[in-house]
């Protein structure tokens, strides 16, 4: 998978984590949809992120699994995310 150049995570002043396009706010995050993003820019695959976010936040990774390919679902949605294919 192929991260959009137009995106990028910013922090706020107050510490509130916004998702900017093409420079301006778009979205704000939570600390699993920021984690997620991380992982998607340094290239990890779907699977390798569940596993890092189940154990990262303590949650199942049954859940874990469904919530980064909903948040991945919601990026390709935008043009965010790209397949390599």
């Amino acid at each position: 998978m192929q991260v959009s150049g137009v995106a990028r995570v910013s922090t706020t002043s107050d510490g509130t984590a916004v998702m900017e396009i093409a420079g301006r706010p778009a979205f704000q995050l939570n600390r699993v949809a920021v984690s997620i993003w991380t992982k998607l820019v340094d290239g990890r695959s779907p699977q390798d992120i569940s596993s890092e976010i189940a154990k990262e936040f303590g949650a199942p990774e049954e859940l874990t699994t469904k919530d980064v390919a909903r948040f991945i679902d919601k990026l390709k949605i935008y043009c965010l995310l790209y397949d390599n294919d």
